[in-house]
């Protein structure tokens, strides 16, 4: 190592001069040239360490290799790591290299604390290599490292390694001993760079007993393990009963029985899944079971429909008679682009509410291969799968049913019925979903009972009832509602199933676009027709002087005299209130009474 004059100035045992440590150095090097040099592209001369008084010497190394190890970069040196012939651990080596086995075992036992322990003892011993490079001896190397470590003057960073390295609890045991670090150094050279290495640095830790050592564990599970779903404290206490009542008369084996706390410690251990095992079925056990996802690109638009019935947590008045009760919500989805195509409210699950959400979808976005659906009345019935005069089979649609008690296979339908139906609900100030106040729902509940009460009476309304009653949405209020928010849905929902477009997910709408932009529009689109005659619900009404009553909206035609009193099926669209068909003799009934061409609205239209 050389070092300069100016790099000498005031240093402890020279001159304080530049002139007068030259010369000094001159004279010490006078006789021996190899001590001193011009320095590689300078004018200045450079004095090689061994010329210095042994105090100066001392700091300028102890200084210099202060700086190597803050510099964090390598030093080159020809001189060749040695590698010592009987290195600790060396058995042990010599026997994970003849059976790989051993270690990759070994490497996968391994936590991440001690991996991240055996990262910063090779850090350690990798910097006493680089010190070594750089002139020093081993053991001097590992003497520096582990005294400033002790000191606290090692760099930052090394600092952090040792602390991590060292592996021990406690504040006063700090730093790295020289054994240690000689040690580790050991094992640095004659490991290979990798998981050989990892393994061989890692500490050695009590590794706690797997679930399969503990040999009361099956005992405590065959209490755990009920359908009656016991808590681990009642659980544990018939386990403990058991355990007296079996080793009556040993006390040792009563001294010996686990407790609370250790059968709680082990039953954290145990994955969810066989923490459940015994304790719940059927699709409640498929939560913690394997799932398949499906490869929606390879569907074309409209190739599969999702379709499912949801009950609205909240109350709206009846279009009939006005009283609150619960609608049920239909929702039909595209599986390939997530775009609800279609949707119905309908008073209660039924064949009505399923068939007039299919004519609505398919009104507006064509005709799919097949639908998918649960095996609920609503969706398998005759009216859609009879074989010639159901509804998909005069279309040839095919409608595969999910196996029952699965309703992961339809989790398409299912996410979705968790969130337009309750966001729709929350709008409206009868919502008694899991989020609302459950107090704050039975009082509006009963002041709303107590107004339609009052109201069927004939009594005057109390300003509390007619509050009340404003809280209670109309039919055509809940269908602008739903309305609104599948439009919101499809046009502004950022699915994050679908692929991304600027950095964001795309929209469903978007995503049907762009797909049929690229794939071409090859969908099947019915005729008006087609859609009345196949999907039109009816319900039974009473003709009464050419006038029939429909969801409070009253409908006219001069075709109903002929059939006075008689009851008639009257078809209707839920989504537009403004006509209805006769189904009787297929007469058009308008909301619209055509008088000499003058158009008059009639009482009761929406």
């Amino acid at each position: 190592m050389y070092v300069t004059v100016n790099e000498l100035a005031g240093m402890p045992g020279l001159p304080g001069t530049s002139q007068g440590l030259r010369l000094t150095l001159n004279k010490r090097t006078s006789g021996a040239p190899h001590l001193v040099r011009k320095r590689q592209g300078t004018k200045a001369f450079e004095y090689h360490v061994d010329c210095l008084p042994e105090e100066t010497r001392r700091i300028v190394l102890e200084r210099h290799y202060q700086q190597l190890l803050a510099s964090q970069t390598p030093v080159e040196s020809g001189k060749p790591a040695q590698r010592p012939a009987h290195a600790p651990k060396s058995q042990e080596l010599a026997l994970i290299r003849q059976c790989p086995a051993l270690l990759e075992r070994e490497i996968s036992s391994l936590t991440d604390k001690q991996k991240q322990i055996a990262d910063a003892r090779a850090a350690l011993a990798m910097e006493a290599e680089r010190l070594r490079n750089a002139g020093m001896s081993r053991a001097a190397a590992v003497k520096f490292i582990a005294q400033a470590s002790r000191a606290g003057t090692l760099p930052e960073h090394l600092k952090n390694l040792a602390e991590i390295a060292n592996a021990r609890k406690g504040s006063t045991r700090s730093g790295v001993g020289e054994r240690s670090l000689q040690e580790w150094l050991s094992v640095f050279l004659t490991t290979r760079p990798g998981v050989e290495r990892l393994a061989m640095l890692a500490p050695g830790y009590l590794k706690a007993k797997k679930p399969e050592q503990i040999t009361w564990l099956p005992d405590f599970l065959a209490h755990w393990r009920s359908r009656k779903g016991p808590c681990l404290r009642e659980a544990y206490r018939d386990f403990k009963a058991e355990w007296e009542s079996v080793y009556a008369g040993q006390p040792a084996m009563i001294a010996a029985c686990p407790s609370y706390d250790a059968v709680r410690r082990a039953m954290d251990k145990l994955p969810k899944r066989e923490k459940a095992r015994g304790r719940v079925s059927g699709s409640a056990a498929l939560v913690y079971e394997c799932f398949q996802k499906r490869d929606w690109s390879q569907m074309p638009v409209n190739g599969c429909w999702i379709a499912d019935g949801k009950s609205l947590d909240m109350k709206v008045a009846h279009p009939d008679h006005s009283r609150p009760f619960t609608p049920e919500l239909t929702l039909i989805i595209d599986g390939r682009t997530r775009f609800i195509t279609g949707w119905s409210l309908a008073l209660s699950e039924s064949v009505i509410a399923v068939a007039d959400a299919y004519r609505y979808a398919m009104k507006h976005h064509g005709k799919p291969l097949f639908v998918y659906s649960d095996n609920g009345g609503g969706e398998t019935n005759k009216t859609l799968d009879a074989d010639v005069t159901g509804i998909f089979s005069r279309l040839g649609i095919d409608h595969p049913t999910s196996i029952p008690g699965r309703p992961q296979s339809r989790g398409i339908i299912e996410r979705l019925n968790k969130g337009v139906p309750r966001r729709v609900a929350m709008q409206f100030e009868t919502y008694n979903g899991s989020s609302a106040d459950p107090e704050h729902a039975r009082i509006t509940a009963r002041a709303i009972q107590s107004a339609v009460k009052a109201q069927e009476n004939g009594r005057e309304l109390t300003p509390v009832q007619r509050t009340a009653l404003g809280k209670l949405p109309s039919w055509q209020q809940l269908l602008d509602a739903i309305a609104h928010e599948v439009d919101t849905y499809n046009n502004t929902h950022e699915h994050s199933e679908l692929p991304k477009r600027n950095g964001r997910h795309m929209t469903p709408a978007a995503f049907r676009r762009a797909v049929l932009e690229v794939e071409g529009d090859e969908i099947e689109y019915l005729t008006d027709v087609e859609l009345r005659e196949a999907f039109m619900p009816e319900m039974v009404r009473t003709a009464q002087r050419g006038w029939v009553r429909l969801f409070n909206n009253d409908y006219f035609s001069e075709q109903l005299i002929t059939v006075d009193g008689e009851e008639v099926r009257v078809a209707f669209d839920i989504h537009d209130p403004q006509e209805v068909r006769h189904c009787r003799c297929g007469d058009h009934i308008s909301g619209w009474d055509a008088i000499c061409g003058h158009y008059r609205r009639l009482p009761g239209l929406y």
